[in-house]
C-alpha cells in the first residue's frame, strides 16, 4: 500500500476524481483515480433518474472534499480498473471519502 499527498483538481463524477499527486522532489503528476469499493451512476446515463443520482453523487463528493483540497491517496501499484485508472482510497480530514459517500447513500457498494 502506497500513500501520497495530493490535491483535488476536479471531480469527474461521484466515484472518479482528477488529482495532482505530489511524488516528492518537486515532482507532481496528474492522475485520474477511481474511488475504491464504490460505484456511482454515470453522468451520461440514459434515464433521468440515473443522471440525477450521478449529479447528486458528484455534488456530495465535491462538497465533502472540494477542489483544491489537500488529501491523502492510498493505493497499490497493481490496482487499476479497465480504464487504466488507479483504484484508490481518498482520505480527507481523517475521513474516508468512499465511506462517507456510502453513509449518505448517494453511491452503491461496488461488487466485482
Amino acid at each position: 500500500m502506497y500513500q501520497y499527498k495530493a490535491k483535488i483538481v476536479r471531480w469527474v463524477d461521484g466515484d472518479t476524481v482528477i488529482v495532482d499527486i505530489d511524488l516528492g522532489f518537486f515532482c507532481v503528476r496528474q492522475e485520474r483515480l477511481r474511488l475504491a469499493r464504490i460505484s456511482a451512476h454515470e453522468l451520461n446515463s440514459e434515464t433521468l433518474y440515473g443522471r440525477r443520482r450521478a449529479y447528486s453523487a458528484r455534488f456530495h463528493a465535491d462538497r465533502m472534499c472540494p477542489v483544491g483540497s489537500v488529501i491523502i491517496v492510498e493505493t497499490s501499484k497493481s490496482k487499476r480498473d479497465r480504464y487504466a485508472r488507479y483504484i484508490a482510497e481518498i482520505i480527507f480530514q481523517d475521513k474516508n471519502i468512499s465511506d462517507e459517500l456510502l453513509k449518505k447513500k448517494v453511491v452503491k457498494l461496488y461488487k466485482d
